[in-house]
């Protein structure tokens, strides 16, 4: 009878271990290129590609960069509605800083 319960125990105990779903971590990694904009006078404004993405200070790099698809941007930066600085940047991968002068 002792015998009896104990396999009994075993083969539940087993079974029960045996049911443990595995588990799966996924872990992804955003490699956009990103852009950062040192010396921005204070007001000056950002566009790329024609569209405002806000004050260009804010993405001075420290801790604040700005994360955009790869490719070719317009990249426009105006002051009181006057351009300071246009130019037109292919970025692929990691961090491109830009100066304002």
């Amino acid at each position: 009878m002792k015998k009896i319960i104990f396999f009994s125990l075993l083969t539940l105990i087993l079974f029960l271990c045996s049911c443990s779903m595995p588990t799966t971590t996924v872990r992804t990694v955003d490699d956009r290129p990103t852009l950062a904009f040192k010396g921005a006078p204070e007001g000056a404004l950002l566009y790329i590609d024609s569209l405002s993405m806000g004050p260009a200070g804010q993405y001075n790099g420290e801790p604040t960069v700005l994360t955009i698809e790869p490719g070719t941007h317009t990249v426009r930066v105006t002051l009181n509605n006057e351009t300071i600085y246009e130019q037109r940047i292919f970025v692929e991968s990691s961090l491109k800083i830009i100066t304002l002068r």
